[in-house]
């Protein structure tokens, strides 16, 4: 079995995953682009929107496109990270014990269900440009023989829209959509 049909049939059998798709390479630099575009128009003010995992999934032999329900586990570490430079401001946490933690934490600054800001670092970037970048994570179903390499990363909402519509998927807002990329 070569290592496109093993990771299909894998994720195919993965709580939460709704469908599977094999990106075609005709269709990496289109991605690319679109990905790239989404994240300057969706920028703000003094934040700059990277999607740095991208290249890394892309530069994988294989991608698979997953389209996935909030019945898949949570990633195994924080999809989206706040830098100043290269020092941490903020990340995404999504263990409800953590986001209890850090509300009682006078350094802590929550937004929303799942951001958290270090006050002190935040306070220290005040007035330079701060990166919000998407980071490559593993994604463990996949750690199998034959299957090497493997990193996902999540994409903006228009490659999310666009992608499901070329692959024929439901446009449902609670799916969302992963890129894997891995050799084999």
């Amino acid at each position: 079995m070569d290592a496109v049909q093993t990771a299909i049939e894998r994720l195919n059998a993965t709580p939460g995953i709704v469908s599977c798709w094999v990106l075609s390479d005709e269709d990496r630099e289109p991605l690319l682009r679109l990905e790239n575009d989404a994240s300057r128009r969706l920028a703000l003010p003094g934040i700059e929107i990277v999607n740095e995992g991208i290249r890394d999934v892309l530069q994988r032999q294989h991608v698979v496109v997953i389209l996935h329900s909030p019945e898949l586990r949570h990633p195994p570490a924080p999809i989206i990270v706040v830098l100043d430079g290269e020092r941490l401001v903020g990340e995404e946490i999504w263990e409800p014990t953590q986001m209890e933690k850090l509300s009682n934490d006078k350094n802590a600054i929550l937004l929303g269900k799942s951001l958290a800001f270090n006050r002190e670092a935040l306070r220290e970037a005040r007035g330079k440009k701060l990166k919000l970048v998407y980071k490559a994570l593993p994604f463990p179903e996949l750690e199998v023989p034959g299957i090497r390499d493997v990193v996902s990363v999540t994409i903006t909402i228009p490659a999310h829209l666009q992608f499901s519509r070329k692959a024929g998927w439901s446009q449902d807002p609670k799916l969302g959509t992963v890129l894997i990329g891995f050799n084999g």
